[in-house]
């Protein structure tokens, strides 16, 4: 159901209240609302989570997450993006239906204008979001296993310091396909440090020396995946929500070349989902702490 799920809104609030954050290719979905990079960039992550406990103490669940991401700029204010996520759930004391290995791939286009203190940005990136058995058999592939992801997006620069962006955005990041409102004040109140404060996302960069900057963000994590189970005879949805809190360091190690590492935890977990025996859950688990690792080329 299209919307904005309220509770969901009110969480990301209260968590950026408590801290400035940053955002880096790490979601579990595919992250259409955020402004793409200036220079066309292939990067590459891999995250894993720590086992967080179901509510009762039912079971256990831990993710692996792998990202690619291939952005090509024209000369005409246009760019065109690829990219994949790989989930691989870790599930102890539940028999899920799905065989715990979810993929989504994507192709994105960005057109964007700039006239004076004013840009507009329009994004749009079909999906296919599923299982890998179903991604195996073209013959399986359903409806429910495609998303069209985009966002709207304004931008006013009020001064040399300060630029408001606003807009709207359509994604899975809060789990269900949801559209909602972007709202963002991006302030760099020192030449080391640069601030967005804003939702969905909020983040702090400071520029510890010429080739090193630190990072802090807060943002929601989540995706959906068509899924059926191994004999591709029963079919269900996936859904995954948090909120994911994370500090990463960025090393430019060359004038092409990135790497970064990242700490984070994830808050508010959420699945739903249905099990092996067809009865159809929705589950809470622990927060769980998260390590990540990423590689950027510029070019």
């Amino acid at each position: 159901m299209l919307g904005i799920r309220w509770k969901t809104v009110r969480r990301c609030v209260i968590g950026m209240c408590l801290s400035l954050c940053c955002v880096s290719n790490s979601l579990a979905g595919v992250d259409i609302c955020q402004q793409p990079t200036a220079y066309s960039q292939l990067s590459i992550a891999y995250y894993k989570d720590e086992k967080s406990t179901f509510e009762s103490g039912i079971g256990e669940i831990g993710q692996e997450n792998t990202s690619f991401d291939l952005l090509l700029h024209s000369k005409k204010n246009w760019a065109f993006g690829v990219g994949h996520r790989y989930t691989i759930l870790n599930v102890d004391g539940l028999q899920l239906q799905t065989n715990g290995h979810l993929h989504t791939f994507f192709l994105s286009l960005h057109k964007q204008s700039q006239s004076d203190n004013k840009s507009f940005r329009f994004s749009v990136a079909p999906a296919l979001s599923a299982s890998s058995n179903v991604m195996k058999d073209p013959g399986e592939y359903s409806g429910d296993a495609i998303q069209v992801l985009a966002a709207l997006v304004w931008g006013n620069t009020l001064s040399d310091r300060v630029t408001l962006r606003y807009g709207v955005c359509g994604d899975h990041r809060f789990g269900r396909y949801e559209i909602y409102p972007l709202i963002s004040m991006d302030w760099q109140p020192h030449a080391d440090w640069t601030i967005e404060l804003g939702f969905p996302t909020t983040r702090v960069v400071y520029k510890a020396s010429r080739n090193i900057t630190s990072s802090l963000r807060i943002a929601p994590d989540g995706n959906e995946w068509f899924v059926m189970d191994k004999t591709l005879q029963k079919q269900s949805q996936f859904v995954y929500e948090a909120l994911l809190l994370e500090w990463a360091i960025n090393w430019q190690a060359h004038e092409h070349f990135r790497i970064s590492a990242s700490l984070g935890r994830n808050f508010d977990n959420r699945y739903e989902m249905t099990l092996l025996d067809d009865s159809q859950v929705q589950l809470s688990s622990d927060p769980a702490t998260r390590i990540g690792a990423a590689v950027a080329w510029r070019f």
